[in-house]
């Protein structure tokens, strides 16, 4: 069982102190209320990885204005809950435990996030409140990562977060926005590797009118993740050092930071945050590259930011390798919707070069060693044709197949696809014997 101790830093520019307590003080004030937002239990799947997802409408009145002021996990299997994320909607949204991996899409309006090791109360700025209720959310999703390590079979889990409440607004709406790097390749052997991800100057002068200000954020990383920063970038220089937990990161216990001056970020500014990495020593030796994965077995490189005043959408802004992603709501990367893409190999693309590029060998369960065993008694005809050309370029020639996006579509989304071996074994094969 993960040890489920935190470090909590009340961070100034130049003053580090601990709390006394994992307890916020404002749900000792006798206006506050609570309601719990948990699974309705549900069976957590034998395997490595899962993601489980649940829409429900929020169970107070719905003419009412609230402002969340704490929130505190409530974890029913600590050996196999990784991190929970909780989202709300304004539409009244009732559903069952799902299946979602990383993303469900129902409610994108990110509340607070969890991550295993952080214990006790989730605590706002006194002055700050997350708002739901009237002319807002009306329902909230919850989002489970579960981390079976052990495969275990018969878990049920019905895990989920206490959201404390007040109908005594506070001054301003919070915001929490997600900062980072989508794209990460980590080679074996390495230690204090750095990968970085920005919330970019064109983002900020994107969605921020005004100067919002940090109030809280932590790093979040995987098994091999060694350290981390959390930089305010102006005018292409660095002013302010936010986190600094190059030497006191630890996955099983990972620093969460309050900043009792909350941090001013203007219009143009840049949020950096750079990870390290150590696949050299230990436990956390890898003798292959590590990519970014919504598995443990994987990596991440994100850090979640708490702020005020709330911008509405200005929820996640990360990168995907050199492209800028300043929402949630997605767009293009280098020109590519993944999703859009991988939807347009299964229904379209698949199809034509499999029927185009006919092979004895094309099966997806035909390795691709005795493809090439066969390679001579193919009919080149076929397979070098014009109508064959044409239907792999139409696919291999696309923005979505291009450099460090293609590898990632290939790992991520295509490897998913039943017919994506036989394509592949057609590709690789054109490739060898119909060069020019």
């Amino acid at each position: 069982m993960f040890a489920l101790v935190t470090t909590i830093l009340m961070l100034t520019s130049t003053v580090s102190s601990a709390p006394k307590s994992p307890i916020c003080d404002v749900t000792k004030d006798p206006d506050i209320k609570f309601v719990d937002i948990r699974l309705t239990k549900t069976k957590v799947p034998p395997i490595l990885t899962s993601y489980v997802c649940q829409a429900q409408p929020i169970p107070l009145a719905m003419d009412v204005a609230y402002h969340a002021v704490a929130f505190e996990p409530i974890i029913e299997n600590k050996d196999v809950v990784h991190h929970m994320l909780l989202f709300g909607c304004e539409k009244s949204v009732s559903e069952d435990p799902h299946a979602c991996s990383g993303s469900d899409n129902v409610c994108r309006t990110f509340l607070v996030q969890w991550s295993m090791g952080i214990q006790g109360q989730i605590c706002s700025h006194p002055d700050t409140g997350v708002r739901f209720g009237q002319d807002s959310l009306h329902s909230l999703s919850l989002q489970i990562h579960y981390n079976n390590a052990k495969l275990a079979a018969g878990l049920a889990d019905s895990s989920g977060v206490r959201v404390y409440y007040t109908t005594r607004l506070r001054k301003y709406d919070a915001g929490n926005v997600q900062i980072g790097q989508n794209d990460l390749q980590i080679p074996p052997g390495v230690a204090a590797f750095p990968q970085y991800g920005f919330c970019s100057s064109d983002c900020t002068n994107k969605w921020l009118q005004q100067p919002i200000y940090l109030t809280r954020a932590h790093i979040h990383m995987h098994y091999v993740g060694d350290g981390g920063r959390l930089e305010l970038v102006r005018n292409g220089q660095t002013v302010e050092t936010i986190i600094n937990d190059t030497t006191t990161f630890d996955y099983n216990n990972p620093p969460a930071h309050y900043f009792s001056d909350p941090v001013q970020v203007l219009p143009g500014d840049s949020l950096k945050v750079t990870c390290y990495y150590n696949t050299r020593d230990g436990g956390k030796y890898r003798n292959s590259t590590v990519y970014w994965d919504e598995g443990s077995s994987g990596e991440m490189c994100y850090a979640f930011i708490t702020y005020f005043p709330r911008v509405p959408d200005f929820d996640q802004c990360i990168q995907f390798d050199v492209y800028d992603i300043c929402s949630s709501h997605g767009g293009l990367v280098g020109g590519c919707s993944f999703g859009g893409f991988a939807r347009s190999f299964k229904n379209i693309l698949a199809e034509s070069i499999l029927s185009h590029c006919s092979l004895p060998s094309t099966n997806q369960n035909v390795s691709t060693s005795v493809v090439q065993q066969k390679a001579d008694g193919l009919d080149l005809r076929i397979l070098c044709s014009p109508s064959c050309e044409e239907a792999i370029q139409q696919m291999t020639g696309h923005p979505c197949m291009q450099n460090r996006v293609g590898s990632h579509m290939r790992r991520v989304y295509l490897a998913a696809v039943d017919s994506w071996q036989a394509v592949k074994v057609i590709i690789d094969t054109a490739a060898k014997h119909c060069a020019d």
